[in-house]
């Protein structure tokens, strides 16, 4: 396997768009690290990465504005990073969520990003909200 830095950046409106240009990016980290869709650790990551995606790309933009979310995926040194930012509203009382009951049908995105991740991050800046996902591989 290959160990050079990669760097992948997009932004994004549309749920189907965005969910597709993460998976892509996903499929271009593999390539240029020699990483195959076996690696456990980067399956694990993509599933993070797609449940936060999807919370995002659902909520993070106010009604009625084009506000884009913008995504940066990062691979350096056995480390992969993903962070998105959008203009939606503050998700802090969101973060504590734990695993819903086995009938409840939603609120299990966080809490299974957070049992996939070494870190889920975030932040709050003014009027955008910053995520940051890491796995070490």
């Amino acid at each position: 396997m290959r160990s050079q830095p990669f760097e992948f950046r997009a932004s994004f409106i549309d749920l189907e768009e965005g969910l597709d240009v993460l998976h892509q990016s996903m499929e271009r980290l593999r390539s240029a690290t020699g990483r195959t869709l076996e690696d456990r650790p980067l399956m694990l990551f993509e599933t993070a990465l797609g449940e936060i995606g999807s919370n995002v790309l659902t909520h993070g933009r106010p009604p009625g504005t084009e506000k884009p979310v913008d995504y940066v995926l990062r691979f350096d040194a056995g480390v992969v990073e993903a962070s998105l930012t959008d203009s939606g509203a503050p998700a802090h009382e969101h973060l504590a969520r734990e695993m819903p009951t086995h009938d409840s049908e939603q609120g299990r995105g966080l809490a299974m990003a957070r049992s996939l991740l070494d870190e889920l991050g975030y932040r709050r800046d003014g009027e955008v909200n910053r995520w940051r996902l890491v796995k070490r591989l």
